[in-house]
């Protein structure tokens, strides 16, 4: 596939059926070191529930923000990692990101990308497709929901799916993120919680995910604003490979991180037209069998 064919030469493949192949050192969040207290630094545990869950109204409420993504993934002893950045409107559901490919991906340029709740489109992410197309993939055909198939996690996924935080959910303390000192909260989240409390129109990615993180709880760190903005966002992923449950399968581990700013920035962005889609050839019909000549 498409980001599979971008990754190959960096010996990691994110294909429709989840991530396969990455080999890296341990994965690590990143985050800004802690300023404040260790533990909660104030309230209690159904006030840190509660902020976070609220995070997703808060910053669809910002109306749109740029974000800067990385994606980094690792299996055994060895890491890729993807960075991207981008817009996304969170009133018109649509956003743009340049992800950078490795070097030896054999891909030209960086993957441009843009997303929606149905579909993903990727221009130069494929050889033999055209520098001017774009190649449309339905998100209901993503495993994942394109929590990490397009190589840098749709933003607005990102903190929608923080509405199915559990009630592990801790205020670690207060953080300089650049300038500005934001409240660090980290949890664990349900896809199954968030698919349920999330509106239907944005709902499609989360549906998307179930099938691949059925139950499983997610690992998160979440940075909020004064406002009650979410600032960044880092989710882990972990995927079982191997299509033999029985036998010792291979794991790849992914962390997902997304820094939101400049909140209300003009998002001029819209999906590619019909014309700039790529339409794969249609293959050779096979010749006549040696039965139906005699015929």
């Amino acid at each position: 596939m498409l980001v599979r064919t971008a990754l190959t030469g960096a010996c990691c493949a994110l294909v429709l059926a989840g991530v396969a192949g990455c080999q890296g050192d341990d994965v690590q969040p990143q985050g800004a070191q802690v300023k404040g207290s260790g533990g909660a630094a104030s309230g209690g545990p159904a006030d840190a529930v509660a902020a976070v869950r609220k995070a997703a109204d808060v910053t669809t409420g910002a109306k749109s923000s740029r974000t800067r993504t990385t994606m980094t993934m690792q299996s055994d002893n060895r890491v890729v990692k993807l960075t991207g950045q981008g817009m996304f409107d969170y009133v018109r559901h649509i956003g743009t990101l340049t992800v950078d490919a490795p070097k030896d991906s054999g891909i030209a340029g960086p993957l441009q990308e843009i997303l929606t709740p149905q579909a993903l489109y990727m221009k130069n992410g494929s050889p033999g497709v055209p520098k001017d197309k774009w190649v449309r993939l339905a998100i209901d055909g993503l495993a994942d929901g394109n929590l990490v198939s397009g190589g840098g996690t749709d933003p607005g996924t990102s903190f929608e799916i923080l509405r199915g935080v559990n009630d592990d959910v801790v205020l670690v303390g207060t953080e300089k993120l650049g300038p500005d000192t934001v409240r660090h909260y980290k949890g664990t989240l349900d896809i199954r919680k968030a698919h349920d409390l999330t509106a239907p129109e944005v709902r499609g990615p989360l549906a998307a995910a179930l099938k691949t993180f059925d139950g499983a709880p997610i690992p998160f760190d979440a940075y909020l604003d004064d406002a009650g903005r979410l600032r960044k966002v880092e989710e882990s992923f972990v995927f079982v490979m191997g299509p033999d449950e029985a036998r010792t399968a291979a794991t790849t581990k992914v962390l997902s991180a997304a820094e939101l700013y400049d909140f209300g920035v003009v998002v001029d962005v819209r999906p590619p037209e019909a014309k700039d889609l790529y339409v794969a050839p249609a293959p050779p019909a096979a010749p006549p069998s040696a039965t139906a000549k005699r015929g």
